[in-house]
């Protein structure tokens, strides 16, 4: 059935696309409510604008409680923290929804993420938690979106494939709008010698690989930061970004088992690469440092239960085996 909008919803629906403050993006998306006809063609517009009020008036009521914008913030989970960020109308929430468990908003019109997302994506036995933020925009992006990429592990750099003409342009923009508010995205994260800076691994992941953008349009952003062509409506590509991701978090896996009994390959441990057989003990129980007489190590290639040091470095999938004085 045709929803036959009128000219003063669609007006409201301009405002709310142009809107630069939660405020007025709530006024805009009332007014849409309101001059919206009502009708079965309808429903499902209605029921998406009721729920995106209902969430900007949940912002609201979290900054007059004083609790500092909570929704704004994301408790971290898992082994690692990635960001989805990105234009608008990229195909973050997408693909949000084809990686994890979760249930964004997910429109054809742009800002339709208001709230920062999370949800958890698994790389093989390795939860890896996802944001999908609201959009970067020249427009107006709030202060707090900034601020979340500022504090994630990896940024996942979300431009949309079926307009390949424009993607350099759309990472190039979103990028000096980071680089303004002194975020810098780069392949390995390294730090830079101005301390305003954060410097942030990154990866670009260009959307609806199912729309074949043209390779040269992909190499081009090859030049800015390694590139993963996907696609959340045909599963193209999606395990290579899940590997992709475990590797940019430059992560390990580090499994345990108590003396003559099989290992535990349910729930790794997860360090930071270059992490020691102290560190995993210290993770496993802070009272064992002190109790720890040695450690027996499987795995690194070369590794079938020998004795190891405390400051020896594990690798991933390595076992180990903890003996307590």
């Amino acid at each position: 059935m045709p929803a036959n909008l009128t000219p003063d919803f669609l007006k409201a629906r301009e405002w709310f696309q142009t809107a630069e403050t939660n405020e007025e993006k709530l006024a805009a998306l009332e007014r849409m409510l309101t001059t919206i006809p009502k009708h079965k063609g309808t429903d499902h517009m209605c029921a998406d604008i009721k729920r995106r009020i209902a969430k900007l008036r949940e912002i609201q009521t979290h900054k007059k409680r004083g609790k500092g914008g909570g929704v704004e913030r994301i408790d971290r989970e898992g082994a690692g923290q990635a960001i989805l960020g990105g234009p608008p109308n990229s195909g973050k929430s997408s693909l949000l929804a084809a990686l994890t468990n979760a249930r964004p908003e997910i429109a054809d019109y742009p800002y339709s993420t208001v709230v920062p997302v999370p949800g958890m994506m698994a790389f093989e036995d390795v939860p890896i938690q996802l944001v999908d933020l609201p959009p970067l925009s020249a427009k107006y992006t709030e202060p707090w979106v900034y601020n979340l990429v500022r504090s994630c592990d990896l940024v996942l750099l979300v431009l949309d494939g079926s307009e390949p003409a424009g993607l350099a342009r759309a990472a190039e923009d979103a990028l000096s709008l980071l680089e303004a508010r002194y975020v810098r995205l780069a392949n390995d994260g390294l730090e830079v010698e101005d301390p305003r800076v954060k410097t942030l691994p990154a990866r670009i992941v260009v959307t609806k690989a199912d729309l074949a953008s043209p390779d040269e349009a992909i190499d081009e952003l090859f030049s800015l930061l390694p590139v993963l062509p996907v696609s959340a409506k045909t599963g193209v590509g999606l395990d290579a970004l899940r590997r992709e991701v475990f590797l940019a978090l430059r992560i390990i896996r580090v499994y345990t088992k108590l003396p003559g009994k099989p290992p535990d390959l349910a729930q790794p441990y997860t360090f930071p690469e270059g992490s020691t057989v102290l560190d995993a003990v210290r993770t496993v129980h802070r009272e064992f440092v002190e109790k720890l007489k040695y450690v027996r190590l499987w795995g690194s290639g070369k590794f079938d239960g020998q004795k190891v040091p405390a400051n020896h470095v594990l690798y991933d999938r390595d076992i180990i085996e903890i003996h307590l004085a």
